[in-house]
């Protein structure tokens, strides 16, 4: 008796297992790849074609990290450290067969550091005790940083080919808002009338060594960049998920979704620098040996740094979350065209 109890319980639990599958397949469907090693038909590019063929049209999200720097030719700014970027985007893309175009609205922040190299120079002053004399002033080991919100519209060109795609286009980047923030140490050496060689690390003269910015001196004014127009590449895989359903003019539990996972690269076709043409530095009139009055602008904002172009390489992730196609069989008309939402 028991024994046979047993039995009445794994086929009981087996056809729960069997049934739960099956519901699962009628909810989810088939899944995979946009190249599939199965029974179902293939294209000539090798994309499955129950995921590709027709029209589509798809709604999604992105979302991307990157690497940001700025390219520029002046010597007086270098690219490293560079900085990090990281977007969100509204995405539609058509496809058509293998083919496909996409574009969305977005913004992107990014935190970006340039090295600046050092400057040197000299000036007639009066040290802290009223003595005249030359001081020399180094400003060494200079940061200068830009945070900055931008809006996006993107355009891109695209194909598939076994489950890999590859696009390429133009973005448009409009600046928002942003700050600056400078990092840098200020070292003087003074040299007076009547003393052999210079005088160094004398406090009570003014003379220091290594002196950081104060928080004041840190903050800097916003960025005033300029509008943009990004050269755009982007590869990588496709994951498409689908089920084939019962065939009809409505399917309410068809869904027709992409993931993607790829990498990209970015340049700006425009010079972004600031039509602003502020001072490196400002050395006040009076006290100049006292270093927290000096007056700092970032880099970009002097106009001396040339032609300044934007640069992207990261890593995006975008997932369609809704898709509605145009090849469905239509039991009314009996002829293929009508739409179908997935």
């Amino acid at each position: 008796m028991m024994r046979t109890n047993h039995r009445y319980t794994v086929l009981l639990l087996l056809l729960g297992a069997a049934m739960t599958v099956a519901a699962q397949t009628r909810l989810y469907g088939d899944w995979g790849s946009s190249y599939k090693k199965q029974k179902s038909k293939t294209n000539q590019a090798g994309l499955y074609t129950d995921q590709y063929d027709g029209v589509h049209h798809l709604v999604g999200m992105q979302v991307e990290g990157a690497y940001a720097s700025f390219l520029q030719q002046s010597q007086l700014m270098t690219m490293k450290p560079g900085g990090y970027a990281l977007g969100l985007t509204l995405q539609y893309a058509y496809l058509n067969g293998p083919f496909f175009l996409q574009t969305g609205v977005g913004l992107r922040w990014q935190d970006v550091q340039n090295g600046v190299t050092d400057q040197q120079y000299t000036i007639e002053a009066i040290d802290a005790t009223g003595t005249s004399c030359h001081m020399d002033y180094r400003f060494h080991d200079r940061t200068d940083r830009m945070r900055e919100l931008y809006a996006q519209l993107p355009f891109y060109v695209g194909g598939y080919f076994r489950g890999f795609y590859v696009m390429g286009g133009v973005k448009a980047s409009m600046p928002l808002v942003g700050d600056t923030r400078l990092s840098m140490l200020t070292t003087t050496t003074a040299r007076y009338d009547g003393y052999i060689g210079p005088i160094e690390e004398m406090d009570n003269h003014g003379i220091r060594r290594d002196v950081p910015l104060t928080p004041d001196q840190q903050r800097g004014e916003a960025l005033q960049m300029r509008f943009d127009l990004l050269g755009v590449f982007e590869c990588g895989y496709e994951l498409a998920f689908s089920n084939k359903g019962r065939p009809g003019y409505h399917r309410s539990n068809m869904r027709d979704q992409r993931l993607r996972i790829g990498a990209f690269a970015e340049l700006g076709i425009l010079n972004s620098a600031p039509k602003t043409r502020q001072a490196l530095y400002t050395v006040p009139d009076s006290s100049p040996y006292d270093f927290q009055t000096f007056r700092y602008n970032h880099v970009l904002s002097t106009g001396q740094v040339g032609s300044v172009h934007s640069l992207y390489a990261g890593i995006r992730l975008t997932y369609f979350f809704f898709g509605v196609q145009t090849k469905e069989k239509c039991l009314l008309c009996g002829a293929r065209g009508s739409i179908s939402p997935w």
